[in-house]
């Protein structure tokens, strides 16, 4: 029966070489692709915001612990302590 459920055939053209193709729709084809995309897309800005962050951590700890480092390194130059700081020379004459 004729109409009853059938949609029809999809409009098929002829490419010029002998060859009839249907034109499917690829709409839902499309959707799945853009979605599998994106997820690739916000998994790559996650990696790299997550390392952007961990450098910066530890940028941060690095230069917490030079300024530990220094700031003792003064308190022995300013207490005095032998072996703390190099002896100065006394001036040449000339």
């Amino acid at each position: 029966m004729p109409g009853a459920g059938d949609r029809g055939k999809a409009p098929a053209r002829w490419l010029g070489t002998g060859l009839l193709v249907e034109e499917v729709d690829n709409t839902v084809t499309l959707i799945i692709l853009a979605v599998v995309g994106g997820v690739i897309g916000l998994l790559i800005l996650i990696l790299l915001i997550k390392k952007l962050i961990i450098f910066i951590l530890k940028k941060t700890r690095e230069k917490k612990k030079e300024c530990l480092v220094s700031s003792s390194g003064n308190d022995n130059t300013e207490n005095g302590l032998p072996g703390s700081k190099a002896e100065e020379k006394p001036p040449s004459k000339v």
